[in-house]
Order: C-alpha cells, then sequence, then structure tokens
C-alpha cells in the first residue's frame, strides 16, 4: 500500500442546483468525476460527455471542463483528485469509466468517515482499494457518443427523442430510405456502438431525469414501450445497477 496514500488521494462531494454552471477550469491533479443520483453534462476540448449515476468522467491533470447539472432535482456528485505522480496508472486522455456498485458503497463509506475527522490506518485502507477499483474499471469513449454523419445524425435525433420511444428500432429503421445494414454499419463504425444500445441509454438518460421529477414509473414505463412496469424496472436496473425507487431515494 501507498504509504501516506491521503496525501496523494482525495474525495471530496458537491451539490448542484439545476443548469448551475462549473465554468472552465483545470487542475494540476487528475480527476475523476461523478453523480451519485442525477446527469452531470460536460464540455471538455469542445467535446459533450454525459455522466448518469453509474458513469463517471476521468479527466488528466491540465485537462480544462466545465459542467452543468441537468436534472429538476439538486445533483450530488463526488470528486476524486489523484496526485499526478499517480495518473500514470490512468489513461492519458478523457474516458467514461463504469461505476459498479462496490465503488459506490467505498465512495460513501468514505465520505461518511471524512466527515466524522476519521484518518485512521481503516480510511488510508479504503483509499487504496478505491485507487485499485478506478484502476480496474472498465472505460469508454463516451456514455452516449454523438456523430456529424450526414446519415446518422437525424437517425440518432429520432432514436433519442421521447415521442418516438413507443416505435421500435425496426419501425423506424423501415421508415429511413437507407438499408438497415448499411446503417447498422455505419452506427460501429461512428460510434462504436450497435444503435439498439445507443437507443437504450438514450432511454436510460430520459428515464433517470423524469424519475428525478416525480413521474410514476408505470407512465414511465408506457412512455418508454414497456407494457409491463416490472419490465421497465428490469431494464432500468440492468444499465444503473439500481431499482428506479432506490435512485429517488439518493
Amino acid at each position: 500500500m501507498l504509504e501516506n496514500i491521503e496525501q496523494y488521494v482525495e474525495v471530496d462531494d458537491f451539490f448542484y442546483q439545476k443548469d448551475e454552471i462549473i465554468t472552465p477550469h483545470s487542475s494540476l491533479w487528475g480527476d475523476f468525476n461523478f453523480s451519485l443520483n442525477g446527469i452531470l453534462e460536460y464540455e471538455i476540448e469542445g467535446q459533450i460527455y454525459l455522466s448518469p449515476p453509474n458513469y463517471g468522467i476521468w479527466l488528466p491533470p491540465q485537462t480544462a471542463h466545465a459542467s452543468i447539472a441537468l436534472d429538476e432535482q439538486i445533483t450530488h456528485y463526488v470528486c476524486i483528485r489523484v496526485h499526478p505522480s499517480l495518473c500514470e496508472h490512468f489513461a492519458a486522455c478523457t474516458k467514461t469509466l463504469s461505476i459498479r456498485p462496490f465503488l459506490r458503497h467505498l465512495v460513501h463509506e468514505i465520505l461518511e468517515q471524512k466527515q466524522q475527522g476519521i484518518t485512521t490506518a481503516h480510511y488510508a485502507h479504503l483509499l487504496q482499494v478505491l485507487m485499485d477499483q478506478l484502476k480496474t474499471a472498465p472505460a469508454y469513449e463516451h456514455y452516449l457518443p454523438q456523430t456529424s454523419h450526414v446519415l446518422l445524425k437525424p437517425l440518432l435525433q429520432q432514436l433519442a427523442n421521447p415521442q418516438l420511444f413507443q416505435k421500435s428500432l425496426q419501425q423506424l429503421l423501415r421508415d429511413s430510405s437507407i438499408s438497415e445494414r448499411h446503417l447498422l454499419r455505419l452506427s460501429q463504425q461512428e460510434l462504436q456502438l450497435s444503435l439498439s444500445e445507443w437507443r437504450n441509454r438514450a432511454k436510460i438518460l430520459y428515464a433517470i431525469t423524469q424519475i428525478r421529477q416525480g413521474k410514476t414509473v408505470k407512465k414511465l414505463a408506457y412512455e418508454l414501450g414497456y407494457q409491463h412496469s416490472s419490465s421497465f424496472i428490469e431494464f432500468f436496473k440492468r444499465y444503473t445497477e439500481q431499482t428506479p425507487a432506490q435512485l429517488r431515494d439518493i
């Protein structure tokens, strides 16, 4: 274990109102930021990154970024700062990291101990485990990648339109003048995701905002094209590793 690790890893949490903007800034340390309940939007080097509760953003040292909270309710988010000497263990460019349930519980425990002023050997051990978890977290380019491709961009706008969520992907693809095979190939080339996976993630982002605004699971399930609430809850839990009720209670 790294000696005096608390001098190399810092964990803090913050609360933001809807549309509260964090102006562009950078740090000499690496930052790993993620939300415990809502959705944060980051602008990093001219690109937009989305961070729902189960995904965070890794920012290497001296990476300029700005962010805004998108939810109607207060957004509770965590910033893990990593000393430059430890950043060699992480990517040299911005990445989206998957947040496992264990990592979330670990961060809650660290914050609780910090608030109580506990900086024992156990606290240092928790920070070491946190670092190990971050090093092995699955990393992606974006949670919901975008494209300026002339054929794909209008289709993505349809796939992310809540008013069309009740239509199946096949129905929307049939309405396109481009062959389904060509569109599927384009999505892999441009997004590194299948169209069905991209649309599922768009639905999850919409669902999170609606749940936070108090919409019932039954109504939301219907909007997303599910005949039964249980099917929607299963879908939501598969992507966020928590139920809608658990998200609402955070």
